[in-house]
C-alpha cells in the first residue's frame, strides 16, 4: 500500500511511500531534509555520484502534488544542502518548478543546511524557527513543545525490515507520544536507524509500499 492514515494528536493524516504526510483538514503536504543540490555539492568535492537526483526528487514532488492536490507544501527543514550560484543547475530547476506550481503556498522551516543558500530567491517563504499549526508544532529538530505535537525532521530515521533471508534498512516514519519524525525526502540521503520502543510507531517505506512495525 502507497498510503496508510494514522491518528495523530486527534488529527487523520495520511503517510505515503514517497516519504511524505498529508494532513486532508487543512489540505497540507508536508516532507522533510530534501536536501537539493546535495549531488552538485559532492561532485564539486570530488565524490562520484550520478546527476539527477535535483530532477528525480522534483518529479517525486509533482507525484505528490497531483496525488493529493495541497493547498501548501511544508518542508520541515533543509530543503537544500550546500552553497549555490545562479549558475548552479540545480537551482533554475527549483525556481522553474516554483513557478509551475505557483498556486501553492510553499514553506520552509529552515533546517541547519539552509543557512547556506537564499532559499526566498527560490519564491518559497521561509520560517527562521517552528510554525505552530494547532494541534501541531511544526520543526525542523524534533523536539517536544508544550504548544503542541511536534512534527519535525532533522534526524533521516530509518529502520530494518526482512524479506526471508535478507535484511533492508529503509526509511521510516516515527511517531512517540509527543514528537513526530518524517523520513528525508532527498535521494542522496542517509539513514540513523531507530529502535522500537513502547509507545513508538514505526512505518517504513518499501519499494512496495508502506509497512507498519508491529
Amino acid at each position: 500500500m502507497n498510503t496508510h492514515d494514522i491518528e495523530l494528536a486527534g488529527e487523520r493524516v495520511t503517510l505515503h511511500a514517497e516519504r511524505a504526510l498529508f494532513w486532508p483538514a487543512k489540505r497540507m503536504l508536508m516532507v522533510a531534509d530534501v536536501h537539493f543540490g546535495k549531488g552538485a555539492v559532492f561532485r564539486r568535492a570530488g565524490i562520484a555520484v550520478p546527476s539527477g537526483d535535483t530532477e528525480d526528487d522534483l518529479s517525486r514532488l509533482d507525484t505528490l502534488i497531483e496525488t493529493f492536490s495541497p493547498e501548501s507544501l511544508m518542508v520541515l527543514g533543509d530543503l537544500v544542502h550546500g552553497d549555490a550560484t545562479e549558475r548552479s543547475a540545480w537551482v533554475a530547476n527549483v525556481r522553474a518548478w516554483r513557478a509551475r506550481h505557483a498556486a501553492i503556498d510553499i514553506q520552509l522551516i529552515a533546517g541547519n543546511h539552509d543557512r547556506h543558500f537564499d532559499v526566498a530567491s527560490l519564491g518559497i517563504t521561509v520560517q527562521p524557527t517552528r510554525l505552530r499549526v494547532p494541534p501541531f508544532v511544526l520543526a525542523h529538530h524534533p523536539e517536544h513543545h508544550a504548544a503542541g505535537y511536534t512534527l519535525a525532521g532533522h534526524v533521516h530515521p530509518g529502520a530494518s525490515v526482512r524479506d526471508g533471508w535478507r535484511k533492508h534498512r529503509l526509511p521510516a516514519f516515527v511517531f512517540d507520544r509527543e514528537v513526530g519524525m518524517l523520513p528525508a525526502f532527498g535521494t542522496l540521503t542517509g539513514l540513523h536507524d531507530v529502535r522500537p520502543e513502547p509507545g513508538r510507531r514505526i512505518v517504513v517505506t518499501t519499494p512496495a509500499g508502506l509497512v507498519p512495525l508491529r
